[in-house]
């Protein structure tokens, strides 16, 4: 082979240890290194030539710049040059690379960011306000569409005999549109905006609206009045008494039609705010009863009851029970309040102790039965002797005990009293005046024996003059000595007689007596008739004298025919 045909050899620059360039070398092609160099170790060869001895001294190379060798390597290895230059393509196919990587996170920064900017300024796909769609909307373009809504707003309500039916310009309504939407846009969450284009924002905002309360309680006013004009008023649950459980039980409230005008004006109003446009009205927009069977009120309000239906009181006369103040009775005293309040009323109590109480118990004037000791059987009614109830004063220890749930057994009050507890018979003891007008004969009874007895003369009959009939009882004004003045019944200005007595025992009040009648000679018989006195019992004056030094104030008087 020529040198022409041989091909040409790569020659390499030579660096010293400095890393300075001393010379170039081409390597002998397919030369290979002797078996010392094979194993790595060179010998120093001396100046002269000669050899030197077997000591062999090993020196570090000095990192080569690219694309040289170093000067004191007289060999050169094929493929470690092959290594370093695929070292060297494998460092440019990396930094090529770092770039593609950079420009693509800069275009994803820049999409990034350029979609903040979009959707600062238009709503996302999927994005709804209040339930209605505003995908790709501005906030400006919302504003608009709810303006333009407002505009043309109208409700209708009914329900419950209700007709209503209003329009935005009825009432004044206006809103705040721009404001609105700014703060739904203000609401979405721009930096998340790569998940919430899928996902959706639902949005909830309340509109700043406005209008004329006036005009809208006036529109709601006049379509409730004309409904409530057949509608029935709900009834409160109660409380009532049960005579069978002797206590008191709820009865449940009743519903009504009327509509209530608050609860339509409170329904109307979210209504608008909401931006409907229908309304339907049912039950919470009627009149509610006050009180519901469940009420606590009303439950209390019945233990309060039942603890005083329960207060049973049991009436004495003489420690003998004359009547005992059941369940049904108290019912009848207790009375609830508009707030379900339980009291008691004090002036029921008062008329039932002066009614239906004294009628049962008090003997004054009352019809009496009784044998006399000679055997006759007597009928009298009428006077003022007898028992007699306070009222007042058993009202008021009937409501302390029924109050305080406390139940009692008591004596009556009287306000005037018998000498025994004999209802419908002789309730005055044995000791009385019995004053008999038929035989105009009277007797002093005092333990069933006469102690005294006498004729008399009674009042005279014709003239309207009849000695008054009952029981009475000798009063304080007994007295000797006394000027008797007549009234004034023929209207002369002058009492219609004048007599003297010697003495006087009154037991109807200070007119009607017994006394001694000097101007007399006869008693008894029917010498009353025609002839009798102005009412009083006219006796002898022997046995006048009689009866006065006997009688002591508080003795009985029994006048009968």
């Amino acid at each position: 082979m020529t040198d022409k045909q041989r091909p040409e050899r790569q020659r390499i620059d030579v660096i010293n240890a400095r890393g300075e360039k001393v010379g170039q070398s081409s390597p002998q092609r397919d030369a290979k290194p002797s078996g010392r160099a094979a194993r790595g170790a060179h010998l120093s060869q001396p100046a002269n030539g000669t050899r030197a001895g077997r000591t062999a001294t090993m020196t570090p190379p000095a990192m080569p710049a690219t694309g040289a060798v170093a000067a004191n390597d007289p060999h050169l290895d094929q493929d470690a040059m092959r290594v370093h230059e695929r070292g060297a393509s494998e460092r440019g196919r990396k930094g090529r690379h770092g770039k593609a990587a950079a420009i693509v996170v800069g275009a994803v920064c820049a999409i990034y960011l350029g979609g903040c900017a979009l959707w600062s300024h238009v709503y996302m796909p999927n994005t709804t306000i209040n339930g209605e769609s505003v995908a790709f909307k501005t906030p400006d373009a919302v504003a608009k569409e709810m303006s333009n809504k407002l505009g043309n707003y109208s409700l209708s309500a009914s329900g419950d005999n209700v007709s209503l039916s209003l329009k935005g310009k009825d009432i004044d309504l206006k809103s705040d549109t721009s404001a609105y939407a700014a703060d739904t846009m203000s609401k979405v969450n721009v930096w998340a905006w790569p998940v919430s284009i899928f996902t959706g924002n639902d949005l909830s905002a309340k509109a700043d609206v406005s209008y004329s309360k006036e005009r809208l309680d006036a529109l709601v006013k006049a379509a409730v009045d004309s409904a409530n004009q057949s509608a029935t008023q709900p009834q409160s649950a109660t409380a009532t008494f049960d005579e069978k459980e002797s206590k008191f039980v709820v009865v449940k409230e009743k519903a009504g039609t009327a509509v209530d005008a608050d609860a339509v004006t409170k329904a109307v109003r979210k209504a608008i705010l909401q931006g409907k446009s229908d309304l339907g009205l049912g039950e919470s927009e009627l009149v509610q009863p006050k009180y519901t069977s469940e009420s606590a009120e009303l439950t209390k309000a019945v233990e309060t009851a039942n603890k005083f239906v329960a207060a049973k009181q049991t009436l004495t006369a003489n420690g003998k029970t004359v009547t005992t103040v059941e369940p049904k009775t108290i019912a009848q005293w207790i009375t609830f309040g508009d707030d379900l309040s339980v009291s008691l009323n004090t002036d029921a109590i008062k008329q039932w102790a002066s009614g239906d109480l004294s009628k049962s118990l008090n003997t004054v004037g009352t019809e009496r039965k009784y044998q006399r000791a000679d055997g006759k059987q007597v009928t009298v009614s009428g006077g003022t002797y007898g028992w007699s109830v306070d009222g007042d004063q058993l009202a008021s220890t009937l409501a302390s005990n029924i109050e305080g749930a406390k139940e009692a057994s008591f004596d009556v009050p009287w306000s005037q009293k018998a000498s025994e507890w004999n209802p419908g018979g002789a309730d005055w003891g044995g000791r009385y005046l019995d004053v008999d007008l038929t035989e105009q004969h009277v007797r002093f009874y005092d333990g069933g024996k006469i102690i005294w007895e006498s004729d008399f003369v009674s009042g005279d009959p014709t003239e309207d003059h009849g000695t008054p009939t009952g029981v009475y009882s000798i009063n304080g004004n007994k007295g000797t000595d006394q000027t008797l003045k007549g009234l004034d019944e023929n209207h002369d200005g002058q009492p219609d007689y004048t007599s003297h007595v010697n003495y006087w025992m009154p037991f109807i009040t200070n007119l009607v007596a017994f006394h001694d009648a000097p101007w007399r000679s006869t008693f008894g018989g029917t010498v009353y008739q025609g002839n009798g006195s102005h009412g009083c019992i006219n006796l002898p004056a022997a046995a006048a004298k009689q009866l006065y030094d006997i009688t002591k104030v508080g003795d009985v008087v029994v006048v009968h025919g």
